[in-house]
């Protein structure tokens, strides 16, 4: 019987087995990238210190902007007289001092709970960014195992060959020799395997060794993006990173209206009551207010500085604007590229590497092609498919990344 039809039989065997191998234990088991982004943002550490962060900081406004708490004091008699003295006390900011400090602490709080928008922005791009390295390097695995049964099988082709006198022994030496790199190869992709899959552990807050099943995920579409001038409008509204800067910046202006508010006075009001034993008790009532006599070193500094930082703020989120719509423009048109390169590797280049290593095969049987040749395109039809699948994973974490750019993946906006 013919010994291609026996060593396909057997390579049919071999990737039934990888198959099964690779097939998850359960439906459970299997992880989809949305299910991991979701377990990310709901346990990561990080995520939880900046959260409990921002909700201290939603505290703040409430104290800061109320009335300090009044002084009691209580003063023993003398010997002589016997009397007790008691007073209370009030301070009193100057008239929209406490409304201003309250702002400022609104606008911090607010600034910093978009930062968590920020974060879980991050969180998502690396989930995913990491999903996709697994799904390469599987996909590249199993592929190589392919490219591993078609190489035996041309080691036993070249090796019946060699002993009826109708090849050469180098074609064995060849093949065995390409087999050896494989193996080598596979070695390394398993190894970025378990790197990647760890990474995916690291960010879901799971044991390293925990094992990580992808979800099967349909491979046909790639989705087309809206134009660059939309995509930039819609970052410069909803991107937490520019929302928490002009919430910087309001703080800023608050804290120069605050800085003007320093030149006028405090005030400080209270009320004391005097028992004495001989004479009449005694009440009376202060008031007194501070005097801002030294404005040249202080007040002046201190709004010259504020000035400052509210320039400062202005001058970063230009910076921030300018850097994020050049991203947006890089990324879209990273993304366009490695998706239209998908589709010809899917298209054209894959289906004409096949054809041509059925062709070379049956040549070689025939002995009209030579080993050489037969292997050259077995490499290049590994190389395509190992291509396609790096291409695609490369366009899904552009994509990834051109929308966590966007502020696609906040949770708050």
């Amino acid at each position: 019987m013919n010994l291609l039809y026996h060593a396909g039989r057997r390579y049919a065997a071999a990737c039934f087995v990888l198959y099964l191998f690779a097939a998850p234990a359960s439906a459970n088991d299997a992880l989809s990238v949305e299910a991991a982004v979701a377990q990310a943002l709901a346990v990561y550490p990080g995520l939880q210190q900046r959260r409990e962060l921002a909700n201290a900081s939603a505290a703040m406004p409430a104290q800061l902007g109320s009335l300090p708490d009044p002084w009691l004091s209580v003063e023993p008699g003398r010997a002589d007289m016997s009397q007790l003295k008691i007073g209370i006390s009030q301070a009193l900011p100057y008239p929209g001092k406490l409304a201003l400090t309250g702002e400022v602490a609104r606008h911090e709080a607010e600034a910093l709970r978009f930062t968590v928008g920020e974060a879980e922005l991050d969180i998502a791009a690396q989930v995913k960014r990491a999903w996709w390295q697994v799904f390469f390097l599987d996909h590249a695995l199993e592929t190589l195992q392919r490219n591993q049964a078609v190489l035996r099988q041309l080691i036993q082709v070249a090796a019946v060959r060699y002993r009826v006198g109708e090849g050469l022994q180098q074609d064995v030496l060849q093949a065995q020799l390409e087999l050896s790199k494989s193996l080598e190869e596979e070695l390394r992709l398993d190894g970025e395997r378990h790197a990647a899959a760890a990474k995916i552990n690291a960010l879901l807050y799971r044991q390293a060794s925990t094992p990580v099943v992808l979800a099967t995920y349909e491979l046909e579409i790639l989705p087309d993006v809206a134009e660059e001038q939309q995509l930039i409008e819609q970052a410069l509204a909803a991107r937490p990173l520019l929302l928490a800067r002009k919430q910087r910046m309001q703080a800023a202006q608050a804290q120069v209206d605050l800085a003007h508010k320093d030149y006028r006075p405090d005030f400080m009001v209270g009320a004391n009551y005097e028992w004495r034993e001989t004479e009449t008790d005694m009440k009376s009532i202060m008031f007194a207010m501070s005097l801002p006599l030294r404005s040249g070193s202080r007040q002046d500094k201190a709004l010259d500085q504020r000035n400052a930082e509210r320039l400062a703020q202005g001058y970063a989120l230009q910076e921030e604007e300018a850097q994020l719509k050049a991203e947006i423009a890089a990324l879209r048109a990273h993304y366009a590229h490695m998706r239209q390169r998908v589709v010809l590797l899917k298209t054209s280049l894959l289906p004409q590497a096949q054809q041509t290593v059925s062709a070379m095969l049956a040549g070689y049987q025939t002995g009209k092609v030579d080993y050489l040749s037969l292997s050259q395109a077995q490499i290049t039809l590994y190389d395509s498919e190992t291509r396609y699948w790096q291409a695609l994973s490369d366009a899904q974490i552009l994509l990834a990344r051109l929308m966590a750019t966007v502020g696609k993946e906040a949770a708050h906006e």
